[in-house]
């Protein structure tokens, strides 16, 4: 409850919550009666529920505050129990330092109703990620067990990236982690139901495929970027392969920290049906200038490491607020509105904090700062493996896999960030050395 209450505040001010861009897709869906897998399914559902209650509400905000609100909850419910499972691998301590940052973290505030997979997806990861940290250090009884099944069925429902990283993880516990046979088969039960139930809700909603080119943030930046770097090793040929892929030059619109401008104009269709093509053409440029291709790879994911002290990307870092007809416009509805007497603090907020990662607060900005974020990850695993924990390296390869997955289409904003502040409590708080040799002996 305390954590649910900390999330009121920042959910009054942007009332009935963050609605942006992306959601806009999504209810062009469920207006249609026509899915995809663009967006995981399971988020779009959730929104479909909180819109069918229109009629009874009376109105799209009144909807959208149903939906932050049960979103607000489900997180503030993985948060506890995270801090439960830490109670149980540390102490009553390392739980309540915990619930404070849970609760005083400013990141949390802002994505608790912020209409994005990516806040589900974090809660549910942290949990998953913790629950597996407990059975490494202690074991987990059978309920618990079972929550950790879900929570990481969920995580994977709620982004393909889990997915792909717990399959490579699978294969690292069936080399390394012997000894782990049961983390191992939860992991296992975890990928092959969250296969099915997302093939379940593709077939219940006759859903199409997602854009292949959410995986190809990379090559596309390398082939745009050497376009506009070494425009002589193009022939003609291959401009014209360039233009096909790219229509309307779209690959003269690239920005080196964001494929976005170029990635979200690839035909995808033309790339489906010359594969091989495309890729010989990638090939061909990465020959004869491999360190654009190296500048372009570390352009895009280079600011996500660097701890800068100034915000450098075009986007906002955290994007907030109501674009009025996200919900709206696909049901020919006018436009949502937020309360006018909060102007002013969304304004402040917006320009001081959301747009800059509070670059102009001091102590304030770090705790916005991906490059800080993730070297303190980072050091943790590594602390990890200077205490010998080889258990516990095993599972927080999980995390590692999850942010190499990030760097094939990388974005700086800070809903990529957050599963990674996430789990922080988890990193900061190790378990006890032969916590389960005793739970064991005993």
């Amino acid at each position: 409850m305390l954590i649910l209450l900390s999330f009121v505040p920042m959910f009054l001010v942007f009332y009935p919550g963050s609605f942006m861009y992306d959601t806009q897709r999504q209810t062009f869906q469920i207006a249609g009666n026509a899915y995809d897998m663009f967006h995981p399914l399971l988020h779009t559902l959730m929104i479909r529920f909180a819109l069918s209650f229109l009629d009874r509400m009376g109105s799209f905000e009144r909807c959208a505050a149903l939906y932050s609100l049960m979103q607000m909850t489900l997180l503030a419910a993985c948060f506890a129990l995270t801090c439960a499972s830490l109670s149980r691998i540390r102490s009553r301590r390392a739980a309540r330092w915990a619930v404070l940052f849970f609760i005083l973290y400013p990141a949390h505030m802002a994505m608790a109703s912020n209409c994005i997979k990516d806040v589900l997806f974090s809660g549910f990861f942290a949990l998953f990620v913790t629950l597996c940290v407990e059975e490494a250090c202690r074991g987990l009884s059978r309920g618990h067990c079972a929550l950790a099944i879900v929570s990481g069925i969920l995580a994977c429902l709620l982004r393909n990236n889990m997915i792909y990283a717990a399959i490579v993880w699978v294969v690292i516990l069936l080399i390394f982690g012997r000894r782990m046979k049961r983390l191992l088969v939860m992991a296992l039960t975890v990928i092959v139901l969250a296969q099915g139930a997302n093939a379940a809700l593709g077939a219940w909603t006759d859903a199409a495929h997602g854009s292949v080119a959410e995986m190809l943030s990379v090559p596309i930046q390398q082939l745009a970027r050497a376009y506009r770097e070494r425009p002589e090793c193009f022939t003609e040929e291959d401009i014209a392969c360039m233009d096909a892929l790219f229509p309307e030059q779209a690959y003269l619109l690239y920005e080196p920290t964001l494929s976005d401008p170029v990635k979200n104009a690839m035909d995808t269709g033309w790339f489906s049906a010359h594969r091989m093509e495309a890729l010989a053409l990638w090939a061909r440029i990465g020959r004869q200038c491999p360190g654009v291709y190296v500048d372009a790879f570390l352009n895009l994911t280079l600011p996500s490491l660097y701890p800068y002290s100034q915000y450098r990307v075009a986007q906002p870092y955290i994007e907030v607020g109501l674009q009025n007809h996200v919900l709206t416009g696909p049901f020919a509805q006018p436009d949502m509105t937020s309360p006018a007497r909060f102007e002013g603090i969304r304004q402040w907020l917006d320009e001081h904090i959301y747009k800059t990662g509070a670059d102009d607060i001091p102590v304030v900005r770090w705790l916005f700062n991906t490059g800080a974020i993730f070297w303190l990850c980072g050091l943790c695993v590594l602390a990890a493996a200077i205490r010998g924990d080889g258990r516990r390296l095993l599972v927080l390869a999980l995390p590692v896999l999850l942010y190499m997955t990030y760097l094939l289409g990388p974005v700086m904003q800070g809903r990529y960030l957050y599963p990674f502040v996430c789990i922080l409590p988890t990193l900061l708080a190790p378990g006890r050395t032969g916590q389960l040799s005793a739970a064991k002996a005993q």
